[in-house]
């Protein structure tokens, strides 16, 4: 397990998966990311990559030839190779292999940067393509967030954006896409509870422009951003089994539909990366005693 820390914040992040597994604000010791209960759901924050949720009968085709993929890639179960290293900082990569190469045909260095803020943390993904053909790949988040620090349990929690929002919803069926919904006009807080993803299971939201989202209990004083500015979805997911965390989940990508064809250059918002060049997010995610003034 790696260890930075700042001033203000600590992290443990583990090389296998390149998964934040803690951030600590060190003045009150609270702990900002689930601590994977089994109970409840095992993980904290995983990475996904080189897909993003589910394929069609966990298969795709790419130049006429069939691969497999589970949900959300292979990077989750990799052990990443530490780059570089400093007190408050890391740098994740992990390579093309011969292991890689038989269920994702393409040359490509996956980068992972995780450094403390003041605020938080940063996350930054960079996967960049080593080979001579398009590299098609989706990534993207899926940050376990502890409501304890908010003071609530999941019916009190809701789930501001940074400005009004026209939102659209995705209803899966057995975790592909299946119909986009309208779900909401307008909308500047969303109210989770274990209600909504017992109807929905979760949330594939997409029409969203602003910048960050944050998880707040009303009245408790404290709250958590992450920053989604320029991803063309959200999830929000909780297994509704009682488990007192929400995963906030930027996502350059979608699930396979249930209709379409099999090509992985076809998946919606699939990121064609020409040879040599590379694509790239950043997340942060920050931890607020108290909801700021817009």
């Amino acid at each position: 397990m790696i260890q930075l820390q700042n001033d203000w914040f600590s992290a443990q992040i583990d090389p296998k998966g390149a998964e934040l597994c803690s951030l600590l604000r060190r003045a009150d010791k609270s702990e900002w990311i689930w601590q994977a209960d089994a109970a409840y759901w095992p993980g904290h924050a995983p990475t996904l990559f080189p897909i993003t949720g589910k394929l069609r009968a966990g298969q795709y085709t790419h130049k006429g030839k069939s691969y497999q993929l589970p949900p959300h890639g292979f990077a989750k179960e990799s052990t990443f190779t530490v780059e570089r290293c400093t007190e408050s900082e890391v740098v994740l990569v992990l390579r093309d292999s011969a292991q890689t190469r038989q269920c994702y045909p393409f040359a490509f260095a996956f980068y992972c940067t995780f450094k403390l803020t003041p605020r938080g943390i940063s996350i930054v993904r960079r996967a960049e393509n080593c080979g001579e053909e398009t590299l098609y790949c989706s990534m993207g988040e899926h940050l376990g967030l502890s409501l304890q620090p908010l003071g609530g349990g999941l019916d009190q929690c809701r789930l501001r954006f940074a400005k009004p929002e026209l939102l659209w919803n995705w209803r899966l069926e057995q975790g592909l896409l299946a119909q986009r919904v309208a779900f909401g006009e307008g909308v500047e807080e969303l109210p989770l509870s274990v209600q909504l993803f017992q109807r929905w299971g979760c949330l594939v939201l997409q029409g969203f422009t602003s910048d960050w989202v944050e998880l707040h209990v009303p009245g408790s004083g404290a709250a958590v951003r992450v920053t989604c500015g320029g991803f063309p979805t959200l999830v929000v997911w909780n297994p509704a089994n009682g488990g007192n965390f929400v995963c906030i989940e930027p996502w350059q990508g979608l699930p396979s539909q249930q209709q379409g064809d099999d090509q992985l250059k076809h998946r919606p918002c699939i990121l064609p990366v020409p040879p040599g060049q590379a694509a790239e997010y950043m997340v942060c995610i920050e931890p607020r005693q108290s909801p700021p003034a817009r």
